[in-house]
Parts: C-alpha cells; sequence; structure tokens
C-alpha cells in the first residue's frame, strides 16, 4: 500500500511540473500592424525538438497560412538564406521570429528555480518595420506551447479568429 500511495504521489508530482506555464508580456504598435494572412515563423532558438515549428502550423485560425523556418547551427543554409527561400516559398507578408534572450534564477536552497526568457517580434515584411513584440517567461522550457503565442496574438488583436482545435498539421511546403 505504501509503494502505492509513492507511485501515486510521484506520478501526480510528474503531472504537475510537465505543465508548462508562460507569462507574456507584449506590446502593440496598432498603427504600423499591416493586414496580412500568410505567415512566416523563424525561430532561432537553438535546441527544439523537430516536432515543436510544425505545431504551429495548426494553431492559427483559419485562414492563415503558416510557414515555419528554424536557424539551426548544422544547416549548411546561412540564416537569412533559409528564411528568404521560406518567404518566396510562402510568399510571406509578415514575420515571427522567436528568439532566447536570457535564462535566470529565482529562489534558494531546495527551492530554486530556472526561468529562460524568450523574446518574439512580428515585422512587416512589406516594410522591415516591428508592429508586436514579446516578452515570455517560462519554467525552463525554450519551447512555449504555440497556442499560448497564438491566445496572446488574438488577445493583441493582431489576428483574428478563435483558437484551432486540430492537433495534426499538414504543411504544402
Amino acid at each position: 500500500m505504501k509503494i502505492f500511495r509513492q507511485l501515486i504521489t510521484l506520478s501526480l508530482l510528474i503531472n504537475l511540473t510537465s505543465c508548462m506555464t508562460a507569462n507574456i508580456q507584449s506590446n502593440v504598435k496598432a498603427d504600423a500592424k499591416p493586414e496580412f494572412r500568410r505567415i512566416l515563423i523563424v525561430s532561432r532558438l537553438s535546441q527544439t525538438r523537430p516536432t515543436y515549428l510544425p505545431t504551429f502550423q495548426t494553431a492559427f485560425p483559419a485562414g492563415y497560412q503558416v510557414c515555419t523556418v528554424s536557424n539551426s547551427p548544422i544547416s549548411f543554409d546561412s540564416p537569412e538564406e533559409a528564411i528568404d527561400k521560406q518567404r518566396q516559398a510562402c510568399q510571406s507578408e509578415v514575420m515571427l521570429s522567436i528568439d532566447f534572450n536570457r535564462n535566470y534564477t529565482a529562489g534558494s536552497g531546495r527551492y530554486i528555480t530556472s526561468y529562460n526568457e524568450l523574446y518574439l517580434e512580428m515585422i512587416n515584411l512589406a516594410t522591415g518595420k516591428p508592429f508586436w513584440k514579446a516578452i515570455i517567461t517560462t519554467g525552463g522550457s525554450n519551447e512555449v506551447p504555440p497556442h499560448n503565442i497564438v491566445s496572446q496574438l488574438i488577445k493583441d488583436g493582431i489576428i483574428e479568429g478563435s483558437m484551432s482545435t486540430q492537433r495534426s498539421y499538414q504543411s504544402n511546403y
């Protein structure tokens, strides 16, 4: 019985700690926001799972075309070349970049916690000017769930619609 309780306690702890919380602070330059439907998402994160970026393709509301590109350190294309190739293939109108900002710890002793801070910026590709910026603080992961980012974009009035409930993804690129 004691082992059973320990297993239940352990599984509850694992479930509680695996849920990622993300604190998002954002800013919108409303007069610079263009009308758009094609988005290029660029990850400048050095370590993400190969399945991470494709999840963005179904996180956006219906009517948005989403393409992704990763600036992997093992890619043979320069970051600029990879972005330009995908931008042309997708005919993207705006670009959302996700970049690592900093890592820090809080607390002390056994209550110390590590945090990652990510910087997100959305720019109008026609003008090169940003119109949305955000700082996301996470509890140790670089992979912010796309639905968190999309929810904030909807809340800030950057995109319109409601969250997609689709779980799989399909890409034409």
